[in-house]
This record gives C-alpha cells, structure tokens and sequence, in this order.
C-alpha cells in the first residue's frame, strides 16, 4: 500500500512541475479563475440588492456556500482533473496504455493530469470562507471543520465526474457533454437548496449528494433546520460515492473494446 501511494505521488507530483513551466499559462489560469468566481460573487450581491434573503440565507451566508463550493472544485481540479480526457483517450486509443500499467487505473487517471487554474479557485474559495465565517462569528471548531468539508466535496464532485466519463465507453466520442452535468450541478450549488423545487433538492442530497458537504453542514453550523448531528454524514457520502464510482468505472471497463487498431 506504502509504495502504491508513493506511485501516485511520484506520478503526480511529476505532471504538477512539468505544468509548472508553463509560467504564463499558469499565471493566466489562476487569473481567469479568480475572474470566474468573481464575477459569480457579483451576481450575488446583484441577488440581494434585490432582496434581503435566499428563503432564510443571509447574502454573507450565501457566499460562505459559494467559497465551499470554489474551494471544492479547485481540490478536484488540482488532484484528480484526468478524468476530462477519458472521452479523448477512449476514442484514441490512449486508455490502452494506461491499462498495461501495474496500479488501479482510476486512480492513477485522475492524480496525472493537474490543473493550474485550480489555484484561483482554491485562493478565492478559501479567502471567502475565511472572510465569511469571520464575518458571521463563527467558533473555532468551525474553523476546523470546513477543511475536511471542503475536501469531502471535491471527493464528491470527483466520483461524480467519474460515473459521468465512465458512460463515453458506452457512448463513445471525443469529448462526452455528460461531463457538463456533474459541473453545472455543482455551480447550481453556490445557493440554498432551499430555493429549488424538492425534486432537486432530493437528486442534490442523494442522487449527487453535493448538499450533503456544505449545505447540510453550514445549517448545522449557522443554526438553521439542521442539527451538527449531520456532520458525519459528508466524510461517509464521499466514501459511499466514490465506491459507488469505482463499480461503475469498473463497467465501463468491461464495456471497453479499445480502438482494434
């Protein structure tokens, strides 16, 4: 186990410095990214120029959702960005190799593709989360708890990505939309769940249980309909939804017939 991990890192670890000389694409990247968020952040305060709440949330509390929201895609985006090129390296040809290598193929897909960008997600993420929770007065162990949260969510946002790359080995083409869904799901998650009819609110706690790492949670923290007994509840969907992608990346693989080049 020691080694494999240490396979990972090294693979890693190894994409992230060859990334890393490309200086401008680099610095353009993060400043894009920050852009992004900050032009979200304005259509915000936009929102509640027009209003003093989201169905009971504060502007401050909204924008704490936001920054979990960021900083989790930013955690994805820096660790486990491969699976984007699945729908690419199916058609080519390229899985092949992967799969001639000794280690899970998942996993060494999503650790070998970094993206730079991710940084300007993750500044920008965590600086409104500290800003936030500075703002709301929250305690200490706030603090501390919304790392982990963070983390669980982009392990969420991750094995969603997973089970939506693993249907291009049934439906093949070279770039697959269904990658598009998990993403525009979890932008749709900056706001309340509270705001969307119950149907979504459901498919956003169960189905693709991105509530579960900062909605929930930041209702518990903030007081809301929920209690910190839900706290426990992001680490265990993370591990639930990442098995739940490993069996269907599985599938997906016994669907594969490569190129028959």
């Amino acid at each position: 186990m020691r080694e494999t991990l240490r396979l990972y890192w090294m693979a890693f670890n190894t994409a992230l410095q060859a990334k890393f000389e490309y200086r401008v694409d680099f610095l353009l990247g993060v400043v894009t990214s920050c852009m992004l968020q900050v032009a979200a952040l304005a259509y915000i305060y936009v929102i509640f120029h027009q209003t003093p709440n989201l169905n009971g949330w504060s502007r401050d509390q909204v924008i704490l959702l936001m920054g979990m929201t960021a900083a989790a895609l930013g955690t994805s985006e820096l660790f486990f960005n491969h699976i984007w090129m699945l729908p690419y390296y199916i058609v080519m040809g390229e899985l092949d190799r992967l799969l001639t290598y000794p280690v899970n193929s998942l996993y060494f897909l999503l650790v070998t593709r970094p993206e730079l960008h991710s940084f300007g997600n993750l500044v920008t993420g965590f600086t409104l989360i500290s800003v936030e929770l500075w703002k709301l007065n929250c305690p200490w162990y706030d603090w501390l708890v919304v790392p982990l949260l963070v983390l669980c969510g982009g392990i969420i946002y991750t094995a969603a990505l997973v089970i939506a790359g693993a249907l291009s080995f049934k439906f093949l083409g070279p770039t697959s939309m269904t990658l598009m869904i998990p993403h525009s799901l979890l932008q749709a998650t900056r706001y309340p769940l509270s705001i969307y009819p119950w149907w979504l609110q459901y498919g956003l706690m169960l189905v693709i249980p991105y509530g579960v790492f900062h909605y929930l949670p930041a209702s518990a923290l903030l007081g809301k309909d929920f209690g910190p007994w839900l706290l426990p509840a992001a680490p265990l969907a993370a591990v639930l939804f990442i098995w739940e992608a490993q069996r269907v990346w599985r599938w997906g693989l016994n669907k594969y017939e490569s190129t028959g080049s």
